[in-house]
């Protein structure tokens, strides 16, 4: 019987090995990720790309990986505020692996999505190569090296040393996959597909590698395959006939389905190349049929529907994630924006990882594919500043092949608020390697474009109204447009501008403040305890911005036919960019997103909702908790909604129906209702049916924490992530929108915490490595991953609450969670003893059984017990310097100057003992010739002519005053400006106007001394 049953098995193989020979050779033509088990350490290093170099102390890790994220901010890190104040550096990763007998003989590279930035690639000791460029994917083929090896040692080294390397937070190291990619010899080249769609016809060209004069006898076969895995379209091409190794093919579909926003269908292109009867290789291309015609006069057409860019602008990053974020909560933040109703993504400014297009692509979301920031110097040490005329070409070159087949991706743009004739080069090489799309910017090189982009000045007041003269006759997109800001669960009522109201350079469009005077009072900070007055939180009314209101942004967008689309800055809040607009540390980021740095969306977000999308919705703002708010105040309660009409209720009582206006100012239903505790309903109706209906009552003190998940679980894989949302509320388990109590999290199972953050602009903790972190504005993020591809993962949270400031009420509660994130939830026994005198709890200390009350100014600390194993240890501080203050803040609303003493200083320095200076000090310039101080200025209004107003002190003896040099972006403006002498130093102070002219993007404002007298410097102002 065994005898019989080996016979069969062995002729089972033979059958088995004539059928899948030709199967077996393709097994070799291979992408296996390189992600896992890479060493690391964060700094630089001499050897360590040689075999011999020992590692063992290194560190273990995955890809993708930013180091950068892991580390703690500081304000004195060299990222500085431009970059989020966060370490940069040097790292080094190493890894080594055995050769499979299989890749003998074959061609191999390895290949990296994304390094930031200047990486050099060893293999045993072989410098592979470098790229400077932080955003582009290469690879290096290593065909001899395995050849020659039974083991190769990979080495990257990544210099994001010289700092800022960008004007916004880019991450450091190997952020994006790597792979090792295994193909024949002859084989269809790395990026060799390009495939395009005009109505129901398919053009493909092929580019082959390696191919000799026997395989020139072999034959491409090019197949369309639709969802079903059915081939609806084949064509065979001889390679003898081909030129250059570019095999051209056409091919006719019957009755496609089209690729489109809300349908968005993919075709697989197979690619297989077949030499002497055999298949070497096969490639496979996801593709969309669609057809896009550009209008100047009405915009995009996509298969035939005249389509408005609803867009938004985003950066690579995620909050605690940094730029490496897992591909699960990049597809997330893609269908959030879609859930928005943003049809369109900037990518500002460079280019995504693929798996960003590869998921635009699957969930119908258009894209503005941006290569570059600058074409010259941006920031000190950008790729604009060191690279860009050495590397340009060949970065747009890889750029454009690898993005090409993406049916998502509609338009390209090279530049951001930068210029240069090298402008009309860009779209020249852009127009050659894909003629199916247009080429834009960031308002940059205009006349060279095919389509006008142009960023903040399209939303200055005139610009849309005459924008057939302005677009001349090309189509117009508003790159950048609009700009507001706004904090997640913060309020005012006074209409806020970045620029000051009325600014005759930003030409601001008014917004009516919504009552006489502020209603409310809740701050993140005392006011004189602002290090400068740029450093404010914003309404998430939409009351704060520049030039424009994100509603009249809405309705120009909606009601002119040129207004081809609209891109806002920005969907998601940033790291970075914390000096310019906020006034720096604590600040780390940019606050203009309608979702904020930890995934969690703001009132803006359901603005764009109610107008861009149709499924019933209704939603109210602000929240119904004010406890310092003076009983009777008329609080203006607005609610979006996309429904006929809405009703509002105050604890059930109507206080009347309205209908959303399309008129910009009317978009909001509005009800000023006099502030009293209680419970507030919107009822959304359609056809006189309700349809959508939300609650929001007022909170009590805190007293509780709920779990739950934002997005798809975690599955039985390794390294997989969730989103865990932590929610303070009270003890009815109503949200509590000023909660800042701290939760600790312990991961119980096959898991661990990845990463931990709230969404705060100004929460310069570490977002890796602490199991703990503080609620902002009621709300903390955890994000969990598997380190296991099996088990249970259950996570127990712990949370000591109370109001911080106890402003109503002085009881204290702790609550501890527990939330099943994968396979058995546990039940375990928690117990909780704590103390209120500052000792460390321990199993012989109070037992908590209910909330308790304590005096001023105590700390409480708690240990949590599970299963009688002490698992955390907890701490929370009440008293009058705790939290957030309540105290009345003015709000000032004038325009804040750019302070000199965060400024670059050439022989001077920082004073703080005089009167009346803004900020947190002045510069004391030496009584030296040539002592100056320069600021860098970001201009996201367009070029023009401005009034420089430089507030100066200075009592020189025997003199009227002094001289100083004004010299703007490296030119001179005026050689001799005199400054007049004060009334003394320090004390008191005055301007002096300067006319000047200033460039879109980035600026540099130098103000130096002619003369061995001395001089201070507050700030400066543009007007």
């Amino acid at each position: 019987m065994q005898k019989t049953n080996f016979i069969l098995f062995f002729v089972i193989c033979l059958i088995l090995s004539g059928c899948n020979s030709k199967s077996d050779q393709i097994k070799r033509n291979q992408k296996s990720s390189f992600n896992s088990n890479w060493k690391f350490i964060q700094k630089d290093v001499d050897g360590a790309e040689q075999i011999e170099f020992n590692d063992t102390s290194w560190r273990t890790l995955n890809l993708p990986h930013d180091w950068s994220i892991e580390g703690e901010y500081n304000e004195n890190n060299p990222m500085a505020g431009q970059c989020g104040y966060l370490p940069a550096g040097f790292g080094w990763y190493r890894k080594t692996i055995s050769v499979p007998e299989s890749w003998k003989g074959q061609y191999v590279e390895i290949a990296f999505d994304g390094v930031f930035m200047n990486s050099t690639v060893w293999a045993n000791g072989k410098k592979l190569g470098n790229r400077p460029y932080g955003w582009i994917s290469f690879s290096y083929d290593i065909s001899e090296i395995v050849q020659n090896s039974k083991k190769i040692t990979f080495a990257v080294r990544v210099d994001n040393d010289k700092q800022p390397s960008a004007r916004w937070y880019t991450g450091s190291g190997i952020y994006a996959h790597t792979w090792i990619n295994v193909k024949n010899k002859n084989h269809i080249s790395r990026d060799g597909i390009f495939v395009r769609t005009e109505e129901n016809n398919i053009f493909v060209d092929t580019d082959l590698t390696s191919i000799d004069e026997q395989a020139k006898k072999g034959v491409l076969i090019t197949s369309v395959i639709d969802k079903n895995g059915k081939i609806v379209a084949t064509a065979e091409n001889n390679l003898m006939s081909s030129e250059d190794l570019i095999v051209k093919t056409n091919l006719t579909l019957n009755d496609p389905k089209l690729w489109s926003t809300n349908s968005p269908y993919l075709y697989t292109l197979k690619s297989e190349l077949k030499i002497n009867k055999e298949i070497v290789d096969i490639v496979e291309t996801k593709f969309g049929v669609r057809d896009i015609k550009w209008i100047a006069e009405s915009g995009m057409w996509l298969n035939g529907e005249n389509i408005k860019l609803q867009g938004v602008c985003n950066h690579q990053d995620a909050g605690a994630l940094g730029a490496a974020v897992p591909d699960k909560i990049l597809r997330f933040r893609i269908q959030q924006l879609k859930n928005m109703g943003v049809n369109a993504i900037r990518t500002a400014h460079n280019p995504q990882t693929p798996i960003f297009y590869d998921i635009c692509d699957e969930l119908g979301m258009l894209v503005m594919d941006e290569i570059f920031d600058g074409w010259k110097k941006k920031a000190t040490n950008d790729y604009g500043a060191h690279f860009f005329d050495d590397w340009w070409k060949q970065d747009l070159t890889d750029w454009i092949k690898r993005d090409r087949n993406h049916p998502s991706i509609v338009i390209y743009s090279v530049g951001n608020e930068t210029g240069g004739a090298i402008g009309k080069n860009l779209v020249e090489a852009c127009n050659n390697l894909d003629p199916t799309r247009p080429v834009t910017s960031g308002h940059s090189g205009s006349e060279y474009m095919n389509v006008l982009g142009v960023n903040g000045s399209s939303e200055k007041k005139g610009y849309l109204e005459n924008l057939e003269k302005n677009q001349k006759g090309k189509v117009f997109i508003g790159t950048e447009n609009t700009h507001t800001w706004q904090v997640r669960g913060y309020y005012r009522t006074k209409t806020w501008f970045r620029d000051g109201f009325p600014n005759k350079n930003q030409r601001p469009y008014a917004i009516p403040d919504l009552t006489e005077k502020e209603v409310f009072k809740h701050d993140w900070i005392e006011e004189l305890d602002r290090k400068n007055r740029k450093q404010i939180f914003n309404s998430s009314y939409d009351n704060a911005t520049v030039r424009v209101s994100s509603r009249l942004n809405i309705a120009q967008l909606r009601d002119i036919p040129a207004y081809a689309g609209s891109f806002r800055w920005t969907g998601y809040d940033y790291i970075g960019e914390a000096s310019y607009v906020h006034g720096g540390w604590p600040f780390k980021a940019f606050m203009g997103g309608a979702i904020d740095l930890a995934n969690f969306e703001k009132d803006l977000y359901f603005l764009y909702q109610s107008q861009w999308t149709t499924k019933p919705m209704v939603h109210i703002l602000p929240h119904w908790t004010h406890p310092k708010v003076d009983l009777g105040t008329e609080i203006p309660v607005w609610v979006y909604s996309n429904c006929d009409e809405v009703e509002l209720f105050f604890n059930d009582t109507s206080l009347g129906k309205m209908k959303p206006a399309k008129a910009w100012d009317k978009m909001q239903c509005q009800w000023l209702v006099k502030w009293q505790p209680g419970t507030l309903k919107a009822v959304g109706y359609k056809n006189s049916k309700v349809v959508s209906e939300e609650i929001i009552r007022t909170a009590n003190a805190p007293s509780k924490i709920k779990l739950s998940i934002d997005g798809e679980p975690l599955e039985e894989t390794k390294n997989d992530i969730v989103q865990v949302r932590v929610t303070t509320t009270d003890d009815t388990d109503e949200f509590y929108p000023y909660g800042e109590n701290r939760t600790y999290f312990n991961v119980i199972g096959a898991g661990k915490i990845k990463a931990l953050d709230n969404g705060s602009p100004v929460d310069v903790e570490q977002h890796v490595g602490p199991n703990h972190r503080k609620a902002f504005y009621g709300l903390t993020r955890a994000y969990i991953e598997s380190s296991d591809e099996s088990g249970a993962i259950n996570l127990l949270a712990s949370c000591i609450l109370g109001e911080k400031k106890q402003v109503t009420s002085n009881k204290v509660s702790i609550d501890t969670k527990i939330i099943n994130l994968r396979g058995t939830k546990i039940n375990p026994k928690i117990e909780i003893f704590y103390t209120t005198n500052g000792d460390v709890p321990t199993l012989n200390s109070k037992r908590y059984k209910s909330s308790f009350e304590i005096a001023p100014e105590t700390t409480v600390k708690a240990l949590i017990v599970v299963d009688g194993n002490s698992v955390q240890i907890l701490e929370e501080k009440f008293g009058k310097k705790e939290g957030f203050t309540w105290n009345k803040n003015t709000g000032n609303n004038n325009q804040i100057g750019e302070q000199a003493e965060e400024a670059t200083i050439t022989k001077g320095r920082v004073l703080t003992n005089g009167k009346n200076f803004k900020g947190k000090g002045y510069v004391s310039l030496d009584k030296k010739a040539g002592a100056s101080v320069a600021w860098y200025q970001e201009n996201d209004g367009g070029a023009g002519e401005v009034d420089l107003y430089i507030r100066y002190s200075s009592k020189i003896k025997d003199a009227s005053g002094t001289f100083i040099k004004v010299i703007v972006n490296d030119k001179v403006i005026k050689e001799k400006l005199f400054l007049s002498n004060t009334d003394n130093w320090g004390s008191f102070w005055s301007k002096v106007k300067v006319p000047i002219q200033i460039n879109r993007g980035a600026n540099t404002i130098k103000l130096e001394t002619l003369e061995n007298k001395g001089l201070f410097i507050d700030e400066i102002i543009f007007k």
